[in-house]
């Protein structure tokens, strides 16, 4: 919403000057690492969907109060807390897919709810488009975090009293399920064994930035991000094997050649700056599979969310950091901003074919050892309670 409200005249009300926008942008991100630990164990304590919601309704609460305010410094605190709110949705997320999904059907979850990235970022630049034609007493880009704002904490209000903790205690799970769910929930723990008997300133690069240009640059995107994120999560599915990491280095290879493209191709053709913009949102798809692996291939709940933690503290501090590479001094061409983006990116694909590598081995070590030491049913289903680490049924997904 940031960078929509930018559109709109935040800088000019809010007299932002020099870094201040990065640091607003930057400052979520600040909130959003204060709090992710904090986060991960009431999520141990206390029911994830409940904490989920009530996380969503206060963040509503404090996005509608960002239209109160008139300087950098209100605006900056309100930043922190909505990262800090923010802390736990895709944790709680990825916890609940992994409540309900086995190991086999997570990837395909995850993709789909990763996916409504990209419908958020068209309908949400058509929908910032639409608000800045509400002609009133305050500034468009107020109307916005008042209306947004209020549809979040209806919502959280929704999911409060709707999103049941798990299987069990679903009021509209039939009692005949209870059998299957039992089942599932041993393949979720025991990982692949059944299977094997898943920002930068808006000033932008493509030319200037108004109001009739928003739905232009925003709609493609996210229709990018859309059909990457399906065609990934269904290709994992229908290749034969192992294979997410592979199709997670697939999906950052047009985002590569984005960013090649942003960084040599001349500022006079805005419209080929502008697909190759488009280009980069396909790592969301990379993103989601990532996402997937964590869910998969971490057993037992405290640890699982201890990783979530861990993840989510590098992606912080990625967010953090990330703004601060687009100069203003460098426009329009930002050269420093999209060479971190593409050595980012590369980097990306080495590390994933590296936990291909380890995760590989990891598999045949287990497979010599439970070929030596002969497999029973009943051994597997008594190490429901191990870690991955410890469990030596345990297979990795990769």
């Amino acid at each position: 919403m940031l960078g929509y409200a930018v559109v709109f005249g935040l800088k000019e009300d809010l007299h932002l000057k020099g870094d201040e926008y990065s640091w607003l942008a930057s400052m979520f991100y600040f909130g959003y690492l204060a709090s992710e630990y904090l986060s991960s164990l009431v999520m141990q304590k206390l029911s994830v969907p409940k904490w989920l919601a009530a996380n969503m309704i206060v963040w509503g609460g404090i996005t509608m109060a960002l239209a109160a305010c008139h300087g950098f410094q209100s605006f900056l605190a309100l930043r922190f807390l909505l990262g800090g709110l923010e802390s736990c949705s895709t944790p709680a997320y990825l916890l609940i897919t992994a409540t309900w999904y086995t190991v086999e059907e997570q990837p395909i979850r995850i993709g789909w709810w990763s996916t409504f990235l990209g419908v958020a970022n068209s309908f949400g630049g058509l929908l910032a488009f639409l608000i800045g034609h509400i002609y009133g007493s305050l500034a468009s880009w107020q109307y916005q975090f008042i209306i947004l704002g209020a549809v979040s904490v209806g919502w959280g209000a929704f999911m409060m009293f709707t999103l049941a903790d798990g299987p069990y205690n679903a009021s509209w799970l039939a009692k005949k399920k209870e059998k299957l769910l039992s089942d599932a929930l041993v393949l979720l723990i025991l990982g692949n064994l059944s299977r094997d008997q898943t920002v930068s300133d808006p000033g932008s690069t493509h030319g200037p930035q108004d109001m009739a240009l928003l739905p232009l640059r925003c709609i493609p995107y996210g229709m990018v991000i859309l059909v990457s994120n399906i065609s990934a999560m269904y290709l994992q599915r229908w290749l034969p094997g192992q294979k997410r990491c592979i199709v997670a280095c697939l999906y950052v290879c047009p985002a590569v050649a984005g960013a090649v493209g942003l960084r040599t191709i001349s500022r006079t053709y805005s419209m080929a700056l502008l697909v190759c913009y488009w280009l980069t949102s396909t790592y969301t798809a990379s993103f989601a599979m990532i996402m997937s692996l964590i869910t998969a291939n971490t057993a037992g709940a405290t640890k699982r969310s201890t990783v979530n933690a861990v993840f989510f503290i590098a992606y912080c501090v990625g967010n953090i950091v990330g703004p601060f590479s687009f100069k203003s001094s460098e426009a329009p061409t930002y050269t420093s901003g999209i060479v971190t983006m593409l050595v980012a990116y590369c980097v990306e694909i080495v590390l994933l074919l590296v936990v291909a590598v380890y995760m590989a081995w990891l598999n045949q070590r287990r497979d010599a050892v439970v070929a030596a030491e002969g497999v029973r049913v009943g051994d597997a289903a008594e190490q429901v309670d191990l870690t991955d680490r410890e469990n030596v049924y345990f297979r990795y997904s990769y």
